[in-house]
């Protein structure tokens, strides 16, 4: 059994005295939360003081989850570990929330890995929604310092704080999710910012058209990540595509695009074209199981923010998906911004070159994020220009030549890049220090 864990002492303060003396209602949120994120439940038992406050513990098959509440100081003590891999953030601010507590501090400790890293503090505000908004309104300004970036949270705000709609606001077992509309439509997945519709064609489009416009033939085409739809509304566009699976692990996120009707109206309903297999499946099971062959792999992976992401861009997996690809198709990864994190960016298009796919780095300027950076793929050794598009387009130019000028400074970063394997895992480590530097 890994030893790896993940554990959470929780403060909570300025809670509900009156819930925080309710034992039952206490029991009933804890053993939802375990419930919610699959954990299995061993014992429970709670207990009540008298005059006032609660005790509770109950006993996981990976660990444990207690309570102990002194409602007099409107203060609540939780302890959370386990040596699963759940995501428990979004079970853990629903309990906040149905505690209305005003804030928290959260103290992360890597257990069992080995690493020697320091316990992170992490502080949950729930006072920064003023009065006048909605209750799922307030539920967005719980932003987690761990998640998202000051740029996204700023605006996030910024956006709740006027005229606006919220079209969707929910967790998954992976991730929280927030559809919100202003100005333009937005998606935030843990409070970073996917897309906003005012420009998300430009990120689409330079994903898309060079890989398609490339390979001989697009008639057999997948898709790893890319839940939204948005990639596969621009892979439809070519008359010639007979089949698409489209691989994503988030089945909430698979459905809010199948029937929200402010998303179904920015992917043109791609999900529902026939064409069109959707699996609710891990991309790396998916690969390794996979006997088909495309013309066309386009990997929308989200940037390599952690350990587990960090997975999703090793040269075992990147070759196993070359192995997929036709004698003459082409694969595009996305890459992150090359500004923000520009030896990440080149690193990815390293550990790809080991596949002994040709790759070739190109960008585009997305207004809302900045410089986003690409790597193309094929068998064949590529000319260093792009086949203009052939399909009605709106962000891009028909040449699209100009993605290969990457700014000088950008390519001095090359000769530090690394190859990411699954023995040796740092892409992450890179990232978080040069996102960390920018910042």
């Amino acid at each position: 059994m890994d030893t790896k864990g993940q554990h959470l002492i929780i403060d909570a303060y300025g809670c509900q005295a009156d819930i925080l003396n309710d034992e039952g209602r206490l029991k009933d949120l804890l053993i939802k939360a375990v419930n919610d994120v699959g954990m299995e439940i061993l014992s429970v038992y709670f207990h009540s003081f008298t005059p006032q406050g609660v005790t509770g513990v109950i006993v996981l098959s990976t660990s444990h989850f207690s309570i102990h509440t002194w409602p007099e100081h409107q203060y609540a003590a939780f302890d959370l570990y386990t040596c699963g891999s759940q995501e428990l953030w979004p079970a853990l601010n629903e309990i906040l929330i149905q505690m209305q507590a005003e804030n928290a501090r959260v103290y992360e400790v890597a257990r069992g890995d080995g690493s020697g890293k320091l316990p992170v503090m992490r502080r949950i505000n729930f006072k920064d929604a003023g009065a006048e908004t909605s209750q799922e309104s307030r539920e967005l300004f719980q932003l987690r310092d761990d998640r998202g970036n000051e740029w996204d949270m700023k605006a996030l705000r910024e956006m709740l704080y006027g005229k606006h709609t919220i079209h969707y606001h929910g967790s998954s077992p992976f991730q929280d999710i927030v559809l919100v509309e202003g100005n333009d439509l937005r998606l935030y997945l843990n409070q970073e910012l996917q897309f906003s519709s005012l420009d998300e064609r430009h990120y689409h489009e330079a994903l898309v058209y060079p890989a398609m416009e490339t390979a001989a033939s697009t008639e057999r085409v997948l898709i790893l990540g890319g839940g939204d739809g948005l990639a596969l509304r621009e892979v439809l566009k070519y008359p010639d595509v007979k089949h698409v699976d489209l691989v994503d692990i988030d089945p909430v996120m698979i459905e809010l695009s199948k029937t929200n009707p402010a998303l179904l109206a920015q992917n043109n309903r791609s999900f529902h074209d026939s064409r069109v297999t959707a699996h609710v499946e891990d991309a790396i099971k998916y690969i390794a199981s996979c006997k088909d062959r495309y013309d066309v792999i386009i990997i929308d992976f989200p940037d390599p923010v952690d350990e587990n992401i960090s997975t999703l861009y090793t040269k075992e997996l990147f070759k196993d998906i070359a192995d997929l690809l036709s004698k003459e198709g082409a694969l595009v990864c996305q890459s992150n911004s090359p500004e923000d994190a520009p030896v990440a960016f080149w690193s990815v298009g390293e550990t790809l070159s080991t596949t002994g796919l040709n790759t070739l780095a190109y960008v585009v300027v997305v207004p809302s994020f900045g410089l986003w950076g690409f790597h193309l793929a094929t068998r064949e050794k590529m000319a260093e220009k792009f086949p203009e598009i052939s399909v009605p387009h709106q962000a891009l130019p028909a040449n699209m030549n100009h993605l290969l000028m990457i700014p000088e400074s950008i390519m001095e970063e090359r000769e530090d890049a690394i190859v990411n394997s699954k023995s040796n895992l740092q892409l992450h480590e890179i990232y978080q220090q040069e996102i960390e530097n920018w910042d």
